[in-house]
């Protein structure tokens, strides 16, 4: 090989090494990317104690703030007695809205259990005509006592809490944490409600989940900007915190929290509003009305009317099906026995397998109104739907007490036992 080649190589070489082109990851230059630490990003302060420290960033928001579609201060116009009924928490009648405190954390771990932590916890409240919002934040697991001692000064502030799953979550870490620090939980016997057994009363027959990201956009107008994180990965997010001290991604995390947060304030109010008056704005479409007679049912409500509505706004077929059923239930254990049966031949027309309101009208027809010859007739239909449902014990079980009423309804009776007197206008199967 020639010098001259020799010469050229090493001029490319060098220029390749100007570009940052090198042979070797060993060789490559250390990243230029600085570890930014929590305070320079986002605002706050410093609760300070014998024991360690941890930050707490404070945004806040005016009262009338939307988020999505509804203002934040839609929750301080709620009545306490319709939160009481709603939650089934009858201490929560007595309590002033503005020192209910919303209440989110972000752990080390989605399973809960001793070993888990809150890293983050997030406590929301109005305050002064703004909504607040406190997020004291764990920079190293070892200062864990200056956020309970921080949460130990400022939960006792408050009546109540609402939390979303916080019963089966947040509670029992934050306890498990006062206990290991010694600590008695301010908050333990405090009024409590958690926004997740209402929403699943409410929309489980219109959503496949009601978990709070798909309550937000399918209920509350929110969109969340591209700083969120999906919950999934937070913990990771802090374990990678912890190994390289760059708290660029723990930024996003502070912005979840605080989303999540404002999201329960709007969901309680719009909550509590559908179950005090479905008429309210926005109206309930039928599904929600049929979820909201169930919610009634359970905490005490206008069952009967809810019900109505739900048919009357239109449902599914298959919830078609079970809210005629439940309307004509309730009438029959009111003893309201014309309207039950109005009902239950409208299931059993509608739907040609329901064997249950061909057998509840048999039952009416022979026991309640004495008319035989229908009861009867109903029967053998309830039979035929039976019939053809497939083999199996539940099969086997009814086609037997079917046949054993209309062996008992086709014996003979005494003259002038007879159907003539009934309604002309009473439906018969056909």
């Amino acid at each position: 090989m020639s010098t001259d080649g020799l010469d050229s190589r090493d001029e490319l070489r060098q220029r390749l090494r100007r570009l940052g082109v090198v042979r070797g990851v060993t060789a490559l230059p250390p990243s230029p990317r600085r570890r930014l630490a929590i305070e320079s990003l986002v605002e706050g302060t410093f609760h300070d104690t014998p024991h360690g420290r941890c930050f707490v960033a404070q945004p806040a928001f005016p009262a009338d703030h939307r988020h999505g579609d509804f203002p934040l201060d839609g929750f301080l116009g709620l009545s306490p007695q319709a939160l009481a009924a709603m939650s089934g928490e009858p201490a929560l009648a007595g309590v002033e809205l503005e020192r209910v405190l919303f209440l989110d954390t972000e752990t080390t771990g989605l399973s809960g259990g001793s070993g888990t932590m809150a890293f983050l916890v997030g406590l929301g409240f109005f305050e002064e005509g703004r909504f607040r919002l406190l997020q004291p934040f764990l920079r190293d697991p070892g200062d864990e006592p200056a956020l309970v001692d921080f949460l130990a000064e400022w939960l006792p502030r408050f009546q109540a809490l609402v939390t979303f799953n916080g019963r089966g979550f947040d509670l029992p870490i934050l306890e498990n944490r006062f206990i290991l620090a010694r600590r008695p939980f301010p908050l333990a016997g405090a009024p409590h409600l958690d926004l997740l057994g209402p929403a699943r009363r409410l929309w489980r027959e219109r959503l496949a989940s009601c978990a709070l990201g798909s309550l937000e956009r399918e209920v509350l107008g929110v969109q969340r900007d591209q700083a969120d994180v999906p919950s999934g990965v937070i913990p990771l997010i802090y374990r990678d915190y912890l190994r390289t001290g760059d708290a660029r991604e723990i930024a996003r995390v502070l912005y979840h929290n605080q989303v999540d947060v404002l999201s329960m304030v709007t969901l309680a109010a719009r909550l509590c509003r559908a179950f005090e008056d479905p008429r309210t704005s926005p109206a309930l479409v039928g599904s929600e009305l049929y979820g909201l007679a169930r919610w009634y049912a359970a905490a005490g409500g206008d069952v009967e009317g809810a019900l109505r509505s739900a048919l009357a706004a239109g449902l599914p077929s298959e919830l078609r099906r079970r809210a005629l059923h439940d309307l004509a239930q309730r009438l029959k254990r009111e003893g309201r026995w014309q309207e039950a049966l109005q009902w239950w031949q409208q299931a059993a027309v509608e739907d040609s397998d329901d064997v249950l309101a061909a057998e509840e009208l048999a039952r009416l027809f022979e026991w309640r109104l004495g008319r035989l010859a229908l009861a009867a007739g109903w029967t053998r239909l309830a039979l035929a739907r039976a019939e053809r449902w497939p083999p199996g014990p539940r099969r086997e079980r009814t086609l037997a007490a079917l046949r054993h009423r209309l062996a008992r309804l086709t014996h003979p009776r005494p003259a002038g036992d007879d159907d003539r007197s009934a309604s002309s206008r009473t439906l018969t199967p056909g």
